[in-house]
C-alpha cells in the first residue's frame, strides 16, 4: 500500500506557514487531490536518496510499532466500526489514532499549537525548500523511532520563520501514509449558534480540517488548536461544553507529559472522568485513582516509574495497581515515552453503565 502513496517528505506541500508565500486552499490542494487521471500524484522535490531513507523509514515505523499497534487494537480495544474518536493532547500524532481506532468515520484531535496554512514548495525560495526538506528528513526519522512528538520541537517549529514544517503538513503526511486520500484541507473555527467546528472564511489556519476518504468511505478529521488548562477552560464554557460532549467517545491518550496529572488541569480531568466511554491510554494520562472511577482498567505491559524527564512520584497508584495485579497482558511494542519491556505500558478502560 505503501508504495502507491504519496512519499512522506512530499507531503511538505501542505504545511509550511504563510511567510514563504500564500496560495489558496484550492489552489494548493489542486497539487494534490485524487483525481480520475491521477488518483496518488507524486511530488517532485523528494526522489532518489531521499525518498529511499524516507520510505524506509516508514517501514521501520511499521514493522516496529504500527502493525503491531493495529493487531493489538483488533485484540484489545477492538473498536467500532464507525463514530467519533477523541484524542486531548495530540499534537499532530494522527498515525496513532489511525492505527488505534482504524474504522472511525471522525477524528477529534486537541492540542496547542496552531495548524498553520498550506502553501506549495513553490513559493520558497530555494535555499528556504532545501532547508525545508532537511529539517522534515531528521524530523520523520525522529519519530520513526520515537513515535511520539516533543513538545519542545512542535513549539520550537511554530517560532521557525525560516523553514517551518507545521501541523497541517504532518497530519496530511500521516493521513496519506496511513491509506487516506485527502479531498479537502480547510480551516475551521468555532460557532457558537451550531455549538461544533465549522469552515472559517477569517483566512486564519489556526484550527482545520482534513476531508479524507478511504476504501470510498469519507472521514472527517479535525484539528483543533485549544489550550487545555484550567486558566484556559474555566473562561470557556463553550468550549468546556464541546469538549464534554466530544469526550463521551472513545478517548486517546498518550504522550501527554502527565498533564491531567496536575492540578491546573483538573477541569479537563473532570471532564474525561465524567464522561467518557472509553479511554485508551499510557502512563502521562489520567492518574490511575481517576481512571478507575470511570470502569474496571485492563492493564498492559509494564509500570514503574516515569520516564526520567518527569517526577518519578507520579502516577504511584498506577505502579501499584501494576505489582499487585494478577493479569497484566503483554504489550509487544513500545507504547509512548518509555521504551523498555518493565516500563512501557497501555490501560484501557470502559464505562460499565
Amino acid at each position: 500500500m505503501m508504495k502507491k502513496l504519496v512519499t512522506t517528505a512530499a507531503l511538505m506541500l501542505f504545511g509550511a506557514f504563510s511567510t514563504f508565500g500564500s496560495a489558496s486552499a484550492t489552489q494548493t490542494l489542486g497539487l494534490y487531490l485524487p483525481t480520475a487521471q491521477q488518483p496518488a500524484p507524486a511530488f517532485p522535490f523528494l526522489q532518489g536518496a531521499l525518498k529511499t531513507q524516507a520510505d524506509g523509514a516508514w517501514d521501520f515505523y511499521q514493522k516496529t510499532i504500527g502493525q503491531p499497534l493495529t493487531n493489538f487494537a483488533a485484540a484489545e480495544i477492538k473498536p467500532k466500526e464507525g463514530g467519533t474518536v477523541f484524542y486531548p493532547f495530540s499534537g499532530p500524532d494522527f498515525v496513532t489514532l489511525a492505527h488505534a481506532f482504524p474504522k472511525a468515520d471522525r477524528y477529534v484531535m486537541v492540542a496547542m499549537q496552531a495548524a498553520g496554512a498550506p502553501v506549495t514548495l513553490a513559493t520558497m525560495p530555494a535555499a528556504r525548500a532545501q532547508g525545508f526538506q532537511a529539517k522534515f528528513m531528521r524530523e520523520w526519522m525522529k519519530f520513526s523511532r520515537l513515535a511520539f512528538f516533543r513538545t519542545d520541537d512542535l513549539n520550537e517549529d511554530q517560532r521557525d520563520q525560516f523553514a517551518p514544517i507545521g501541523v497541517t503538513t504532518i497530519l496530511s503526511t500521516f493521513a496519506l501514509y496511513s491509506g487516506f486520500d485527502v479531498m479537502d484541507i480547510y480551516p475551521i473555527v468555532y460557532d457558537e449558534q451550531s455549538d461544533t467546528f465549522i469552515k472559517s472564511t477569517t483566512g486564519q489556519w489556526k484550527s482545520v480540517r482534513l476531508v479524507l476518504s478511504k476504501a470510498g468511505k469519507p472521514v472527517t478529521l479535525d484539528y483543533v488548536s485549544l489550550d487545555l488548562s484550567d486558566a484556559s477552560l474555566t473562561k470557556n464554557e463553550p468550549m468546556r461544553k464541546w469538549l464534554a460532549r466530544e469526550a463521551k467517545n472513545p478517548v486517546l491518550i498518550k504522550a501527554a507529559s502527565h498533564l491531567l496529572q496536575e492540578t491546573y488541569f483538573s477541569v479537563m480531568r473532570d471532564i474525561l472522568v465524567e464522561n467518557a466511554t472509553m479511554v485508551v491510554q499510557d502512563e502521562t494520562g489520567l492518574n490511575y485513582t481517576y481512571l478507575a472511577q470511570i470502569g474496571p482498567v485492563d492493564l498492559y505491559g509494564g509500570f514503574l516509574y516515569p520516564h526520567e524527564l518527569f517526577n518519578r512520584k507520579k502516577q504511584e497508584s498506577l505502579a501499584k495497581a501494576y505489582r499487585e495485579s494478577t493479569n497484566v497482558k503483554p504489550l509487544p511494542f513500545a507504547f509512548s515515552y518509555n521504551k523498555t519491556n518493565e516500563r512501557s505500558n497501555v490501560q484501557v478502560v470502559r464505562r460499565q453503565n
